[in-house]
């Protein structure tokens, strides 16, 4: 298994995110009635979403849903491909819970603990924001966001602080993709600037694990290589085997490989191709990269991830290794405008 990508998964799954219980409900549990909306955050209401609004925003076609390989869909679902895309989304449809009080409360608690730095930064939410429990077949137990929609997986229960440190993190990607445009600003305290949408390497395709937080590739960083030569890089996930074990989802099959491209104002970014394959590196060949990151978390997955996690701990006041990057990404906050 590729280390980086390992320690990025237990990092987010389990050390810094999820403590991964599965179980039932208690026996305690109540369904939630007519849950009071947050509004402590200005400009936005955050919402528990019905059964019938998580499944719509569930179901909707999107750029992710258009960027899934076979081999995901089938991960996903734990079948074999090929899996149709009208199969899929009725699969995930059924991932839809409804919420009960018991599981509301934490979620509520740490809006309550986020909304005064949210304001601060102004992080530009959407004027609405729904929170969708789900049963975690939808992303292998993973939380995630798709439109203005943060799923939660409740079979990925967390405890104690993380539970802050998610939302903040969940938040920034609904942030980002309500105002794109000020994400990228973001992006270049790590080193990234815009560039056209990625063709993809078709080579990859059939082995492409698109991720619903940022399914498009459209940022680029320049690194110097080992040798010396100078190039753009974007980090794509592939995985490095299509046939999973008993038990394995696609993260435990999913390489980030940094792949070189060619990137010029107004033309398609293209990859760069030696003898007829994709011309990539691991991440932790070229430290260039790992060094414009910053050190402060190792999800290096795409710069959005990245962002999401340093905001995060920016929002919730934990130590870093590299405050100075979190003092940067704070101006740029109190800076850029949607």
């Amino acid at each position: 298994m590729n280390k980086t990508i390992s320690a990025s998964r237990r990092r987010w799954l389990a050390g810094a995110a999820a403590v991964l219980l599965g179980g039932t409900m208690s026996a305690s549990a109540v369904l939630a009635r007519d849950a009071a909306p947050f509004t402590g955050i200005p400009g936005t209401t955050v919402r528990f979403a019905s059964v019938d609004e998580g499944r719509r925003l569930i179901s909707a076609l999107d750029d992710w849903t258009a960027a899934t390989s076979e081999f995901q869909r089938a991960a996903t679902l734990g079948t074999t491909p090929p899996v149709a895309l009208d199969r899929f989304i009725a699969a995930l449809s059924a991932t839809v819970l409804p919420w009960t009080d018991e599981e509301r409360q934490p979620w509520q608690q740490a809006l309550g603990s986020l909304a005064g730095r949210f304001a601060e930064l102004k992080i530009p939410l959407p004027p609405e924001v729904l929170l969708v429990r789900t049963n975690g077949k939808d992303a292998a137990h993973a939380p995630y966001t798709r439109a203005n929609a943060v799923f939660l997986p409740r079979d990925a229960r967390l405890e104690g602080d993380s539970i802050p440190f998610v939302l903040a993190h969940e938040l920034f990607h609904v942030a980002s993709r309500h105002q794109p445009g000020w994400a990228s600003a973001l992006y270049a305290a790590i080193g990234f600037r815009p560039v056209d949408a990625l063709q993809w390497p078709a080579p990859w395709l059939p082995s492409r694990i698109a991720n619903p937080d940022a399914p498009l590739d459209r940022h680029a960083m320049s690194v110097t290589l080992p040798d010396g030569r100078k190039a753009d890089v974007m980090p794509l996930l592939v995985a490095r085997r299509t046939e999973l074990q008993p038990g394995e989802t696609f993260f435990d099959v999913m390489d980030v490989r940094l792949l070189e491209v060619e990137a010029a104002p107004g033309r398609p970014t293209t990859p760069v191709m030696r003898g007829g394959a994709p011309a990539w590196h691991a991440p932790r060949a070229l430290p260039d990269y790992l060094r414009q990151l910053g050190g402060n978390t190792g999800y290096i997955i795409h710069p959005e991830e990245t962002l999401a996690d340093n905001v995060a701990l920016l929002v919730t006041g934990r130590t870093v290794r590299n405050p100075a990057l979190l003092t940067r990404i704070e101006a740029l906050l109190m800076q850029a405008r949607p």
